[in-house]
This record gives C-alpha cells, sequence and structure tokens, in this order.
C-alpha cells in the first residue's frame, strides 16, 4: 500500500480519529508569533493550507489576520476529500479547496503555505519544497524531530520496531533530528526563525482524554515530566534529548 493510500482510504482517520484539534491552539501559539513578524501587505493576504487536518489551525490563522482588518483568499489542499470535508465544515473562510497534489496549484501564488505536520509524509520531499518555493513567498513549517535520545532508546527497547509503528500509525516517512530538519529546510529556502517545542509540558497540561491516558502510566508520566524539565532548563540541548518538533518560519530562496 503506498503511503497516501492512508489518506484516500480513510485509514489515517481511523488511526487519528481527533485529527490532532487537541494540539490545534498549543500549535498556533507558536504559528502567531511567526505571523507578527511578517509585514503583511494592505491587500487580500492569498493563504495556502497544505494537508490542514480538521482544519482548526486554518480558522485560527483566518481569525488572526481578520481581528487585524485584514482579508484573506484561504485556500485548502489536501489528498482526501475526506479531510477537505471536514476543513470546510470546521473554516467557513476556505475560498477555494482543492483535491490533489501541488500540480493542482500552477499558475497561482500566495503569500504565506502552512505546512504544519506534513513534510515527514510526503515521499518526494525535496521536489515537494522546490514546488512550494514557486508558489509562494512565505513557509510556515512544523516538523517533528523524531531522531532524539528518547525516542532512540525507545526504538532500541522495542527491538525496532518504534519507527516503523510511526509510519504506520501516522504516515511518517522522514525522521528528523533538529539539525537535519533545519538543513531540509535551508537547502529549498531562506531559514528566517526556529523555535523548538514545548510538547511534554503541552502533553502535561491538556485534558484531551488520549494525553490523561498517557498519563496514567506511570514511566509515560515520568517521560513526560523528565523532558518538560529539559526543555525547561536546558533548551539549547533539549532538541537532541527529548519528544518536540520545529516551527520553522522561511521565505522564498533561490531554486537549488
Amino acid at each position: 500500500m503506498s503511503i497516501s493510500n492512508i489518506y484516500n482510504n480513510g485509514e489515517y482517520i481511523d488511526h487519528n480519529p481527533s485529527l490532532h484539534q487537541e494540539d490545534s491552539l498549543y500549535k498556533m501559539r507558536y504559528i502567531q508569533s511567526f505571523l507578527e513578524a511578517i509585514p503583511w501587505p494592505s491587500g487580500p493576504i492569498r493563504v495556502l493550507d497544505v494537508g490542514g487536518g480538521a482544519g482548526i489551525i486554518g480558522l485560527f490563522i483566518c481569525e488572526w489576520f481578520l481581528e487585524r482588518g485584514l482579508s484573506i483568499d484561504f485556500w485548502a489542499i489536501d489528498l482526501s476529500e475526506s479531510m477537505l470535508s471536514i476543513q470546510r465544515s470546521n473554516n467557513p473562510h476556505i475560498t477555494q479547496a482543492r483535491l490533489g497534489d501541488l500540480e493542482q496549484l500552477n499558475g497561482n501564488s500566495f503569500d504565506l503555505a502552512l505546512v504544519i505536520d506534513v513534510i515527514e509524509h510526503v515521499p518526494e520531499h525535496h521536489e515537494f519544497a522546490e514546488k512550494l518555493n514557486n508558489l509562494t513567498k512565505y513557509i510556515i513549517y512544523n516538523i517533528p524531530t523524531e531522531k532524539n535520545l528518547l525516542d532512540i532508546f525507545r526504538n532500541f527497547y522495542m527491538g525496532g520496531r518504534y519507527f516503523p509503528l510511526q509510519t504506520k500509525s501516522l504516515g511518517h516517512i522522514h525522521f528528523f533530528y533538529s539539525t537535519t530538519a533545519k538543513k531540509f529546510v535551508r537547502s529549498h529556502h531562506e531559514l528566517l526563525r526556529a523555535s523548538f517545542s514545548h510538547y511534554a509540558a503541552h502533553l502535561l497540561a491538556t485534558d484531551h482524554p488520549t494525553y490523561q491516558a498517557q498519563r496514567q502510566h506511570k514511566f509515560r508520566l515520568m517521560e513526560l515530566q523528565f523532558s518538560a524539565w529539559i526543555r525547561r532548563y536546558m533548551p539549547f540541548i533539549s532538541p537532541w534529548l527529548v519528544q518536540g518538533s520545529l516551527f520553522i518560519l522561511a521565505q522564498r530562496g533561490q531554486s537549488s
């Protein structure tokens, strides 16, 4: 089965029924700091949301622009019609919804593309990034950094099954260190800002049933508490040690 099929056949939704809506506000806090750093034009802002999940982050971003008196032309593109239907239901500000890949957008241009938890799913991720570079001026990525000490140890403890299980349940086919995530972005765009997330603190503070269940396991709770402490007091080395992701603001660069 090809990776894209897990989105087309509903398998991804079966494995992730919430579509990670519980993480939307947490992610928006990082994205908002990037939005505030960009000198936006006065006219309509054209935004492209690539693989936008439940569409809640897209809704927050539309509201952010509208609250500042800026009009927005918001496009969503996804491989799954079911996903697009959910996004349209959750975000009434979507003006265009396209089914398919970035080839559907040839001839269009955008001020901003959102690539939130997407690049780790894309088989030809370098070609994908080059296409983005031709479509938009700014790009906001969120890239899970799943190559860290705790996850590498977890993979060893599980007899090498941890990363394959991530592929099966989440569709991740690329696994990044924080350094390789930045290297990937720099190879296609100009990296402007990067921020490593407080992921463990989010899991400890959020009342979603999935996270409550995780905290019921003593060793998982200890891991989250340790990870939150590392992220707070040792921020410079935390990407090497604990689970998280990199939020990255990039600008169109020279084509490679």
